[in-house]
């Protein structure tokens, strides 16, 4: 499989799973917008009907991400008997902890073992095509696709337990430092095991002895440097349009809408297409405007960034020039090295 191709079953993939975080992500915000009066309680962000119904509705949307990502990546390669596989494997790596990346490795698994079954069963009888549609490929297939995930997600977890040791020593020491080192992570794999790991540890560290949410420097940390991540990638090709191709300044659209929402996932299709260039831009811009963050100490009382939290920061001012700052930097970067795009006849 060449380059070409596997960029094609990434977008694919990628291309069905937007709209899920976008929507998710925004109806989480607004589940801790409503309900803001109770930002100090346990229940905080459920405290009252309407966001109690809020968070629900976006957290299945959220928990959707992934088995939508697995799902299309092996659809696109192994057309429809692909589907059932690709979206087990996202489901594996959710609840078994490899996330983006193992969602991602699944499904080209899921896609190439689908392909597999089509060839060894391509001479049987046209009788048999019912028990191809029905039995080989969807049980089968999900059998052997999940018996390669009990690797994937036992080589990844680990990864994240040690990522996880890492930040607990970190937050010990200079709040600068850890708002730096989490914006990196938070832009390192977008959504993926690293994302998640420094997003975790955030979360966790709302958690006041009592049970209720305490303001959080972390929290305002990564809730900062987020905004470069889709965000610098939307600017770039605002600032920069010659440099992309007409399909990425489409995807800068979704991604500036994603990268005031504290959604990562909208720098995907950037990095796929630039990986050396993006990457360290995005990681660069996040770490920047995570570190003024805790330099300032910026905090934020909800498990979530973006604008729609904002009456929860305790500076917003600073908030959002700290966000605008790491964003401008990942975009300059980007641009500086980008070569002119040259559209392909």
């Amino acid at each position: 499989m060449d380059s070409k191709a596997i960029y094609r079953h990434l977008m694919s993939g990628v291309s069905h799973f937007i709209p899920f975080i976008v929507a998710g992500g925004v109806l989480i915000s607004f589940a801790f917008l409503f309900d803001a009066s109770n930002s100090g309680a346990a229940s905080f962000g459920a405290s009252n009907p309407t966001s109690a119904w809020l968070l629900t509705v976006g957290a299945t949307a959220i928990g959707m991400m992934l088995p939508i990502l697995g799902g299309y990546i092996a659809y696109s390669i192994a057309d429809r008997p692909g589907l059932l596989a690709g979206v087990v494997v996202g489901l594996l790596a959710r609840d078994g902890g490899s996330g983006f990346l193992g969602t991602i490795a699944g499904a080209f698994l899921a896609g190439w073992l689908i392909n597999q079954l089509k060839g060894i069963t391509k001479g049987l009888p046209r009788s048999f095509e019912g028990a191809k549609t029905l039995i080989i490929y969807p049980v089968v297939g999900t059998i052997l696709v999940a018996l390669g995930m009990i690797a994937i997600n036992a080589f990844v977890t680990p990864v994240n337990d040690a990522v996880n040791g890492f930040l607990q020593n970190l937050s010990t020491g200079n709040a600068a430092l850890l708002g730096a080192v989490l914006g990196a992570m938070a832009a390192f794999d977008m959504g993926g095991p690293v994302n998640k790991a420094a997003y975790l540890f955030a979360v966790a560290s709302l958690a006041g002895p009592d049970g209720s949410t305490v303001p959080s420097v972390a929290m305002g940390a990564i809730a900062t440097a987020a905004f470069a991540i889709s965000g610098g990638c939307a600017l770039a090709t605002f600032l920069y349009p010659k440099k992309f191709s007409e399909e990425l300044r489409d995807a800068g659209k979704a991604a500036a809408i994603m990268g005031v929402s504290f959604i990562a996932e909208g720098a995907i299709p950037f990095v796929i297409a630039h990986p050396k260039v993006v990457l360290p831009s995005i990681m660069t811009g996040a770490a920047v405007g995570g570190a003024l963050a805790g330099l300032a100490g910026i905090t934020l009382s909800a498990p979530i960034g973006g604008i729609f939290t904002i009456p929860l920061v305790n500076n917003v001012p600073l908030y959002l020039l700290f966000g605008a700052i790491g964003t401008l930097v990942a975009a300059v970067m980007m641009g500086t090295m980008l070569k002119p795009h040259v559209e392909s006849k």
